[in-house]
């Protein structure tokens, strides 16, 4: 198996389900995680993938750490999914 060629797919789809879950609009987010809400309607929408700054700047405006964010966007790529006890690299 291989991993997704698009997890900023995935990552977009957690950043919004946890910010309606949490009752804030894009504008909110994008002015708490200082970025330019047309940057976070991208990152939301999966054509647009974010340096790890502004997904942490992003996290921590929705009350999480990074890791948890990246674990929600974990758990929701699912297609060609590399099973995460399986490393990248064999070693033989």
């Amino acid at each position: 198996m291989r991993s997704s060629p698009t997890p900023q797919v995935a990552l977009g789809r957690a950043i919004g389900l946890r910010r309606r879950e949490i009752g804030l609009t894009q504008e909110e987010l994008a002015q708490h995680a200082q970025v330019d809400e047309t940057t976070l309607r991208g990152i939301e929408g999966g054509s647009a993938n974010p340096t790890w700054a502004v997904a942490d700047r992003i996290a921590r405006a929705l009350g999480w750490p990074l890791w948890q964010l990246a674990k929600a966007a974990d758990e929701l790529e699912t297609k060609d999914r590399r099973p995460t006890d399986v490393p990248l690299t064999r070693r033989d």
